[in-house]
């Protein structure tokens, strides 16, 4: 499983890079917008190469280490990328600042509401798009 995990984070890291460089700074929008299309971009491909390397839909088993640890990949992967914006923003203390008024438990329900998001787009990526991608093979 690790190499379909390594080959997300590739994919996903590629995506949200030019997206990044593109997107931001050539059309000035946020950095939200950008982390759920290439998510959802990502995921795709990551079922589809999946898919077409086996021959077959991942087992519940796969299938469980495939979400999740591409979850615990592109969680890890968007905080970095939202914190090294965050303090590249010219306003950056006040960011912080307002950050600080969503205390503790705001900050948790946005992480678990994350955390939700992820697996859900993981789960139809390796549940729908790959018995699409597996039925357009054959």
């Amino acid at each position: 499983m690790s190499h379909y995990l390594k080959y997300f984070a590739a994919v996903y890291s590629i995506a949200l890079i030019l997206l990044v460089s593109i997107l931001i700074y050539g059309l000035k929008l946020g950095a939200i917008t950008l982390l759920l299309p290439s998510l959802i971009a990502s995921a795709f491909l990551s079922a589809r190469h999946f898919v077409k390397r086996e021959q077959r839909l991942p087992n519940k088993k796969e299938k469980n280490t495939l979400v999740w640890g591409s979850t615990i990949i592109a969680m890890s992967m968007g905080f970095i990328v939202i914190f090294l914006l965050i303090f590249l923003h010219p306003r950056a203390e006040g960011i912080l600042i307002t950050i600080g008024y969503a205390g503790r438990a705001g900050n948790s329900f946005l992480v678990a509401i994350a955390i939700a998001l992820h697996g859900l787009i993981f789960h139809i990526a390796y549940n729908g798009y790959a018995r699409y991608s597996l039925n357009k093979l054959k």
